[in-house]
Parts: C-alpha cells; sequence; structure tokens
C-alpha cells in the first residue's frame, strides 16, 4: 500500500512528492542515513495507531548517530513528531513510520555530515508469513554480516543493507524463502533484517550480541518475555549444526514482526507437527496482546508520554 502522504521533511509538512534528496549529497554519494523503522499499533477497542517500545526506538537511533559520528538532529522532537504525524493523516490502522536522519549536505567523503529528519509512516499490518500461517524455508548463507572492523554491527545506517540485500536475493533465486547471514567465523548471525531465534530441548536461543549481530528491539521484548514466563534462555554462538538440529525456529523484527521457520538448507525442523512451534506460538499471541494493550494505554497520551524525560542524544 501506498505511504500516507503527509511526511515531516526538515523541519516542515510537505507531500511524500515533495521530499526529495538532493543528488550531490552526503548521503546519495556514499550512503549515508541512519534510520529506524517503527511499529504502530492500533489499540484493543479502536483509534489512532500509536508507536511500540518508541524510547528503546530513540536510544538506539542516538546510539547509531554517536557510531556513524553524526550530530543530534533533533530527536527530542521526535515523539512530537510522530504525533502529529498520525493525526495529519489521521491513521487508524496499523502501521511502520520510518524515521531516518539524513545528511543533505554536499561534501567529500571525510567531510561533516549535516543530517536532517525525515519521517514518513506507510500502512502495514501483518507479513505474509503471519497472515498465510505459513513458515519460511530458509538457507544459511555464505554471505556474511559486516563485523566491526567493516562498520559498526549495531549502526542502523542504509550502506549497511547493501551486502545483505545482495544474499537475500540470491537465495530467493535459488528457491528459498530468504536467509540468514553468517558472521566472519562462520557462524550464525542473523537475517538481512530479523534476528535469529531457536528452540533446542526447550530452551531458547539466539546469536549474542558479540556475534555481529544488531540490537534488535523486538529480539530484546523475546528475551525479556520469554525470561518473565520462565522459558529458558540462551545468548550464545551458535552454528549450521544448530539449526539443522532445531526442534522449532523464528525470525523476529520490527517491520517481520514474526515469521516461524520450516527448515534451514532443507533440513526441517524436527518438533512435532507443522510450524510455527509452541513456543512460537507463545510467544507470537503474547506479543500481540502486549502491542495492543501499550498502544490502549497510551491512548489520549501520545507518544510523547512514553518518552517523557528522554534526553537529546
Amino acid at each position: 500500500m501506498a505511504a500516507y502522504p503527509q511526511v515531516y521533511f526538515r523541519g516542515r509538512w510537505v507531500t511524500a512528492a515533495e521530499a526529495a534528496v538532493p543528488i550531490g549529497s552526503l548521503a546519495m554519494r556514499y550512503g549515508l542515513s541512519v534510520f529506524e523503522g517503527i511499529r504502530l499499533y492500533v489499540p484493543a477497542g479502536g483509534g489512532h495507531a500509536r508507536p511500540f517500545a518508541l524510547s528503546e526506538h530513540v536510544d538506539r537511533m542516538a546510539a547509531s548517530l554517536r557510531a556513524m559520528r553524526f550530530p543530534d538532529p533533533g530527536l527530542s522532537r521526535l515523539a512530537t513528531v510522530i504525533d502529529e504525524l498520525v493525526e495529519r493523516n489521521d491513521v487508524r490502522e496499523d502501521a511502520y513510520t520510518r524515521v531516518a536522519a539524513t545528511p543533505f549536505n554536499a561534501g567529500q567523503l571525510g567531510d561533516a555530515a549535516v543530517p536532517e529528519l525525515t519521517v514518513t509512516v506507510t500502512p502495514m499490518g501483518r507479513k505474509r508469513w503471519l497472515a498465510e500461517g505459513r513458515a519460511m524455508e530458509l538457507c544459511v548463507s555464505d554471505w556474511q554480516r559486516g563485523s566491526g572492523a567493516v562498520h559498526p554491527p549495531a549502526a542502523k545506517n542504509v550502506a549497511n543493507y547493501a551486502g545483505p540485500r545482495l544474499a537475500w536475493q540470491e537465495a530467493r533465486e535459488a528457491g528459498f524463502d530468504g536467509c540468514v547471514l553468517t558472521n566472519r567465523h562462520g557462524r550464525l548471525a542473523e537475517a538481512p533484517t530479523a534476528a535469529l531465534f531457536l528452540v533446542r530441548d526447550g530452551v531458547l536461543k539466539t546469536p549474542a550480541l558479540d556475534e555481529d549481530v544488531l540490537p534488535g528491539i523486538t529480539r530484546a521484548w523475546v528475551l525479556r518475555t520469554a525470561r518473565a514466563r520462565g522459558i529458558p534462555v540462551c545468548e550464545t554462538a551458535l552454528t549450521r549444526a544448530d539449526a539443522h538440529t532445531a526442534d522449532e525456529a523464528f525470525l523476529c523484527g520490527t517491520g517481520l514482526e514474526f515469521a516461524p521457520v520450516r527448515s534451514f538448507d532443507h533440513h526441517e525442523c524436527r518438533g512435532p507437527g507443522p510450524a510455527p512451534g509452541p513456543l512460537t506460538r507463545e510467544l507470537i499471541a503474547q506479543y500481540f496482546l502486549d502491542v495492543r494493550e501499550r498502544a490502549r494505554d497510551a491512548q489520549g497520551h501520545g507518544a510523547r508520554a512514553e518518552v517523557a524525560g528522554a534526553g537529546p542524544a
């Protein structure tokens, strides 16, 4: 579906067609733009959609700005901007807002970036894995998630997705639904836009942050929720063999939400019955209870209430 027409661009409200990046800018010349994708959920009972985990996204974007040596373009304004974005576009369905700090200034490779905020919103319900009750067939790719010697793994900068995009396309051309990237040691890292979780003998496992993975917001929610529900959790190093012998598995991320996994490299997950497995189903159900309840609690208060007290980057 097309994006909503009103966007926040360089300090003013314009239509999406008016929001253009100069061809000679640092963003276009060198792939510089720090971003966050934030889910907006309709509260239980209806009403305007509200951002989920906004404070966590603001904190992570601030960290990305520091890692990329960008000055703060005004993150303290973000909650107010999102509230107005929702009101101006009358967003009453689940959606996705993309926040970018983009340097529109021209310059050479070593010149200072002067980023400015762009905030857009697009309708986004369930992706097909949840909408159609499907499970993914993945391959473990030889394409690598870049290490800290290449770029900061925790920084969400657009250029960091060029390699993973090629890995995803290669996997699709080979007949898979997608892939899991490996790291410089050949161990499992993450999917190009989502965290990886495996279940074996009742233990929920995911690659540790020092395995060159992004500190995902949904990943953190899964870890907190699993621990609160008494599910054993292990952040560790994982191999292809771990994927091939998993009882169940899933990917998770802000845009994707959740996607159960049926197989890795044609090795089917070994749990009883079709994917998703029981632990995956439990976490998915709890996630949607949480996002609807938090959206309901925020109704009438807006995004600003969630990040009260949050300062600039």
